[in-house]
């Protein structure tokens, strides 16, 4: 006989109580949630609440105050972060850039990396990255076209989406020139604030470089499926 036969629902509650408890832990430490967000102080809340009506049989005071005390941090957590995103504005811009290139960023994160760079109107000509020179900026084209060269050949335009994003965190020379070739409007950064912004708040280092890694990622799966459609064709 195991003590789970004769268990309760006031023991089961415990029990779900300690795996909650462990659970958001081991997701807060493995990275599938955030200890800054909504997540990780509701499961805390719910894995509190489970363990308080655990005690409802054989009441334990030190237990209940434990208990009732993490409820009220949890929730005095949830409401900090409802305040900060309801107080953040964006304007029709920022909330573009928002959407389509960091929509897993906390907004406090994306208000910080928003305000860290400046927004442009480029014109034709100007180029965001040059072949084989130190990409010194990161870029995010919202509006308008550029050309990605290789030898002077065209491979591809770029009218949405990050520019720089391969090498901008650890500095080194552009696989490409990527040249603007129509008015466009584009938000750029320098490379030496994003580390800097990095190194002093991992959390932030961690979103930046989940959605650079995506930014990277679709830019593969559409080069491959061009020269897959251009064997087709041939």
């Amino acid at each position: 006989m195991t003590p789970f036969d004769n268990a309760s629902l006031h023991d089961w509650a415990g029990y779900l109580g300690v795996a909650v408890y462990l659970g958001s832990y081991v997701a807060l430490q493995l990275g599938f949630i955030r200890g800054s967000g909504y997540h990780y102080a509701f499961l805390n809340m719910i894995a509190a609440s489970l363990l308080l009506i655990s005690l409802y049989e054989n009441f334990n005071l030190a237990s209940a105050i434990i208990q009732g005390s993490w409820i009220l941090i949890s929730l005095v957590g949830i409401t900090r972060v409802f305040l900060i995103n309801h107080r953040l504005r964006f304007n029709e811009e920022e909330a573009y850039l928002i959407d389509k290139g960091l929509e897993a960023m906390p907004k406090p994160l994306s208000r910080r990396l928003l305000n860290a760079g400046v927004w442009r109107d480029v014109q034709p000509g100007v180029a965001l990255t040059t072949e084989g020179e130190q990409v010194e900026n990161l870029h995010f084209l919202i509006e308008g076209m550029a050309g990605v060269y290789f030898d002077d050949s065209k491979l591809a335009e770029i009218r949405e989406g990050f520019i720089g994003e391969m090498n901008v965190m650890q500095p080194g020379p552009a696989s490409a020139t990527v040249r603007v070739e129509q008015p466009s409007r584009v938000f750029s950064i320098s490379g030496e604030g994003l580390r800097r912004m990095c190194r002093a708040d991992p959390e932030f280092r961690a979103f930046l470089d989940q959605h650079l890694n995506a930014a990277v990622k679709s830019k593969l799966i559409e080069a491959n499926s061009k020269m897959t459609r251009k064997r087709a064709d041939t």
